[in-house]
């Protein structure tokens, strides 16, 4: 087993989308496994890809099963894909950061289970390789439950990314009781390709895909798809897109492979609301063809512009929230933390509390997690805080003022009681 017990802590009380991690990284060759099951690997760092090894990929996972990838960084990986999941069963890739990437993830020929959740994906770009616009996360030829891309966030920055679908699902097949889930996330920026665009589901057929409460702006030629296949649902979505030369639609239902694959079914589109405007100016809210007409019957229903939706449905700043507190940090505090034990020490195998340089409560603990471990922090016998511990390191984003707080965390069946006092 691979395992780099770094720093690592959700909040989701704060924070929704994106990654949590605040911690380091250590720098990491490529990695590639091949028929390898239980496998952790967490707080590497990975750049520069070497298209000689491994063909550019920063970690490639070959029929592996029960892979947990966590609180990594992976930048200017531009050959390929950063990871390559093929033939995999049970991964997990979650709270990683991307930046000018080819592709964050690529799913091929799967076998179900394989979530990619709470990433920050920035600037996708061409591929070295083949030339081709780059992508988010695909899962293609891959059939079976569990698989989820949710409340992930991708940023494009004009003029530095250059995408084809941001995320896209390719003949592949979830199942009616777990379909595969493209949920919460939050896309803003793509294009200039005139094929470029938000989410795509049934690319080449397949079934049981769900795309919901996605939030996108500018996300390139069109907002989000169903390009065929059955059972696919389209609800909840917010999306808008200014004028650009290579905006064309906000909306696309259309079964491209039908003479192929057969005619599209169980189509579900509602509660959409979309503000597309074209490269000629005109409205573009949704294009629909002949053959999604007949099965999606209130295909006129989802072609209303709506006009309240603006640019603003996504926060100005969506990519590296966790790292940016909400006010500026204090500078570090004369006095030295209430915790006798600095960040990192042993401490008898007892939780570590202490305040961190940003006046932050935090928690090490390096034991084992499969009871249920939490840290509750309260004043004046009011508790303000009870969250889940499940990494070695938790860092509490929640602001408290000054006073005295009393940490309580429950690890093992056993509490460990700490008192700190905030400047």
């Amino acid at each position: 087993m691979l395992s780099v017990f770094f720093l690592f802590f959700v909040v989701h009380l704060f924070y929704g989308q994106g990654s949590k991690y605040t911690g380091e990284y250590i720098k990491s060759p490529a990695i590639q496994h091949a028929h390898k099951n239980n496998i952790v690997i967490e707080g590497l760092e990975f750049t520069n890809s070497n298209p000689s090894l491994f063909g550019g990929r920063a970690i490639s996972l070959w029929k592996c099963e029960n892979v947990i990838i966590r609180n990594c960084k992976f930048t200017n990986v531009a050959w390929e894909a950063a990871i390559l999941v093929e033939n995999g069963l049970n991964v997990t890739i979650t709270d990683c950061v991307f930046e000018n990437v080819y592709q964050a993830l690529r799913v091929e020929k799967s076998r179900g289970n394989v979530k990619f959740e709470n990433n920050e994906v920035k600037n996708l770009v061409k591929g070295l390789h083949n030339g081709n616009g780059g992508g988010g996360v695909q899962i293609a030829e891959s059939n079976g439950p569990g698989y989820s891309v949710s409340s992930n966030v991708f940023e494009n920055l004009p003029g530095n990314t250059h995408t084809i679908d941001v995320i896209g699902v390719y003949h592949s097949n979830g199942t009616p009781d777990s379909p595969i889930m493209i949920k919460g996330n939050w896309i803003r920026g793509g294009g200039p390709l005139l094929n470029s665009g938000g989410i795509i589901l049934g690319d080449v057929g397949g079934s049981y895909q769900i795309a919901e409460d996605n939030i996108l702006v500018d996300p390139g030629q069109y907002g989000i798809q169903i390009a065929g296949g059955h059972n696919m649902t389209l609800r909840n979505n917010k999306v808008y897109a200014k004028q650009q030369p290579f905006t064309n639609v906000g909306l696309v239902l259309a079964n491209w492979t039908q003479d192929q694959l057969g005619a599209s079914y169980n189509i579900v589109v509602e509660n959409n609301a979309i503000n597309w405007i074209s490269s000629s100016g005109a409205v573009g809210t949704a294009w629909i063809s002949e053959n999604m007409k007949a099965v999606v019957p209130n295909w006129r229903q989802a072609s209303v512009r709506d006009a309240s939706i603006l640019s603003t449905i996504l926060p100005e700043v969506i990519f590296g929230r966790a790292t940016k507190p909400q006010d500026t940090p204090p500078d570090p505090p004369s006095n030295p933390p209430s915790n006798p034990n600095p960040p990192g020490t042993d401490n008898g195998g007892l939780p570590i509390v202490y305040i961190d340089k940003f006046n932050r409560i935090c928690v090490n603990y390096s034991g084992e997690t499969y009871y249920l471990t939490s840290v509750s922090i309260s004043r004046d016998g009011k508790i303000l805080v009870d969250q889940v511990i499940d990494r070695y390191h938790t860092v509490v984003n929640k602001k408290f003022g000054p006073g005295e707080y009393d940490v309580m965390v429950d690890y093992d069946g056993k509490i460990h009681n700490t008192k700190l006092v905030l400047k």
